[in-house]
């Protein structure tokens, strides 16, 4: 499975974050990406850096969602080919106001503790995903991030 981390929903005032992000979550990305079994080939975790961009109950923008393509169709003239990716994709929505009293190192941690904290929420969708191995995918992700210097609270 290819997994993604992106920080690119940000306005001026978090672009410092997202810029403090993208090495982590590159990292985290190549490190995690593999076999973690069930349905998902892709999966892609967007953190959300805009304060007013958001659910009107505070909620992120983007619930998991597991979409699977079957189309088969050709495009452009090219022979059909059955589509086969199943991308699974969802976003988090950090503290705002722990964002704006605590420093980027502190935020950069607040930010992986949710990511790894809505990884667990995908045990609720387990009809969905299927095999998928979120207990190994949380495990691995403890570990890159104490590699990487980012310390969190596993559970």
């Amino acid at each position: 499975m290819k997994l993604g981390f992106h920080a690119s929903i940000c306005d001026e005032s978090t672009r410092s974050l997202a810029d403090a992000l993208r090495p982590l979550f590159d990292k985290l990305s190549e490190q995690l990406s593999g076999e973690y079994g069930g349905p998902m080939e892709h999966l892609w975790i967007d953190v959300e850096l805009l304060v007013g961009w958001a659910k009107p109950d505070g909620h992120p923008l983007h619930t998991f969602r597991l979409q699977k393509r079957v189309s088969g169709r050709g495009h452009f003239g090219l022979p059909a080919i059955p589509d086969r990716f199943n991308v699974g994709h969802y976003s988090v929505r950090p503290d705002f106001s722990f964002l704006a009293t605590h420093s980027t190192e502190e935020s950069v941690s607040h930010i992986v503790q949710l990511i790894y904290e809505s990884l667990a929420a995908l045990e609720s969708k387990r009809r969905r995903v299927g095999d998928f191995d979120i207990r190994l995918l949380r495990e691995r992700f403890v570990d890159s991030c104490k590699e990487l210097g980012v310390s969190i609270q596993s559970s």
